[in-house]
């Protein structure tokens, strides 16, 4: 579509709008939560008087002919899709059933993935009119108002690409989520929360946006910039206490990729928290950096008083020469001091590796393995690497022959699409099975191992690790 198109406003202004949240290349029976974007949108579109429809294909248990036939029933004027790189099949096909229904349905996308793709994101899903690229939540509300196409930065539509939209840089202005979107408190029972099982009802809540870290694997820069950009202290608090009112939660997952980014802007919430008793009945769990300078006693004693109970680093190789090249700007001192600390101040830790990093080998593998059991987290997983687009590291793989597949519609998180110098993609799908099942073996893990809401994951790993030791797969 190369023309400006421009809405036409009807029944003054109200607008019939279709949010959906696609299902993964590789279908999931279930989600950890409902779609963060599209509850924010859904939640502005609604204050703003226009009539939303709310669909999580997962959790929903509808494929792209079961959105079709809500958008029969419902005619939306515009449908908006949220999409990252495991979804990509899922919104073509979703794509494709709108405009069977009827060509003057606008099809906007957002999200990750056609961030980074911009204008080849409208060539690769023919039936999307229109990307909002990065922060979309202005976007589409200026698309839903009518403007004009041309007098909004940031979108990309038929062969225009306008000028950049700079970063929200205060996003107080946004409301708390309307989970009425997706059945309330009765539709939340459909999540099952992040992993490791916790606290539930649970929630999350973005505080910041942007990270200052520069890992070459990470397409955060792509979507929320490379600055840190926080809200005020007493919004997030204040959503914290909504939300506990409102919809009964226990527990409150803090999403921000740093959240001690600004160790004294932590602290403030933190404190917020306490002052105001909702650490009495809300367990938390944050995503801290391990950076001496971000890290003390103080905000640990801080956090637990806060009653956060996990703790999230993002370690991703035990090999310090891999750490530099993969742009983590961490010391594997660092790591352990962080992980030591707070087991002393009595929170939990839960981690994460990366298989298949560039120069990865089996010895680094196995420094990884080894700095797992090291750290004694109470849960940790290993990924194989996917290198999404717009990333340092997928351009670095391309340049070295490393990527092995480019079609999209094939990636998930359980998929090796990659190679190294010294491993084939068939070694590095052993090495990541045999470090997940070698940390069943660790004391430090039965706690999370023997939970009640953990306990058919262990299952499967154990017949997985019964797999290894029936065909004695080699990996060192």
């Amino acid at each position: 579509m190369g023309s400006d198109k421009t809405l036409r406003i009807r029944f003054g202004g109200d607008m019939r709008i279709l949010l959906v949240c696609p299902q993964e290349n590789i279908p999931r029976s279930s989600e950890s939560y409902p779609s963060g974007a599209l509850l924010l949108l859904g939640s502005m579109l609604h204050e703003r008087g226009h009539e939303v429809l709310l669909l999580q294909m997962i959790s929903d248990g509808v494929d792209a002919a079961g959105v079709g036939e809500h958008a029969r029933k419902f005619k939306p004027d515009i449908v908006g899709i949220t999409m990252n790189t495991y979804q990509t099949r899922s919104s073509r096909e979703v794509s494709r059933a709108i405009k069977q229904i009827s060509k003057q349905i606008l099809v906007v996308a957002g999200g990750p993935h056609p961030s980074a793709l911009k204008i080849e994101a409208l060539r690769q899903f023919p039936d999307i009119d229109v990307v909002v690229e990065g922060e979309g939540e202005e976007m589409f509300m200026e698309i839903a108002e009518g403007r004009s196409f041309a007098q909004i930065p940031g979108i990309i539509y038929g062969d225009t690409m306008n000028a950049p939209r700079q970063f929200i840089q205060d996003f107080d202005y946004i409301p708390y989520p309307n989970l009425d979107l997706i059945g309330g408190r009765k539709g939340m029972k459909r999540f099952q929360g992040p992993y490791p099982g916790g606290p539930m009802p649970s929630m999350f809540i973005m505080a910041s946006r942007g990270c200052f870290g520069q890992c070459k694997f990470c397409n955060t820069p792509v979507f929320w910039g490379s600055r840190v950009r926080t809200r005020k202290p007493e919004a997030v608090v204040n959503e914290i206490a909504w939300l506990y009112r409102m919809y009964g939660m226990r527990e409150i997952y803090f999403q921000d990729d740093t959240f001690n980014a600004n160790k004294r802007w932590a602290e403030t919430v933190l404190n917020l928290i306490i002052e105001k008793g909702l650490n009495k009945d809300i367990f938390y769990r944050i995503c801290f950096r391990v950076n001496k300078a971000l890290i003390t006693h103080d905000l640990l004693q801080l956090a637990k008083r806060a009653n956060v109970w996990m703790i999230f680093y993002g370690t991703e190789n035990g090999n310090q020469e891999m750490l530099k090249d993969m742009g983590k700007n961490i010391t594997i001192e660092e790591i352990e001091r962080s992980f030591r600390m707070t087991h002393e101040i009595g929170i939990k830790t839960t981690t994460s590796f990366l298989i298949g990093n560039i120069g990865e080998t089996r010895k680094t593998a196995y420094d990884s393995i080894a700095l797992a059991k090291r750290l004694k987290p109470y849960c940790v997983g290993f990924s194989l690497v996917i290198p999404f687009p717009g990333t340092v590291l997928r351009d670095e793989m391309i340049a070295k022959g490393h990527l092995l597949q480019g079609d999209y519609d094939r990636y998930g998180a359980d998929q090796c699409v990659i190679r190294t110098d010294a491993l084939t993609p068939d070694e590095l799908v052993k090495l990541r099975t045999y470090a997940t099942c070698s940390m069943l073996l660790q004391p430090s893990n039965m706690e999370f191992i023997f939970s009640a809401r953990n306990i058919f994951g262990v299952r499967t790993k154990l017949r997985v690790l019964k797999e290894i030791l029936k065909h004695k797969l080699k990996v060192g």
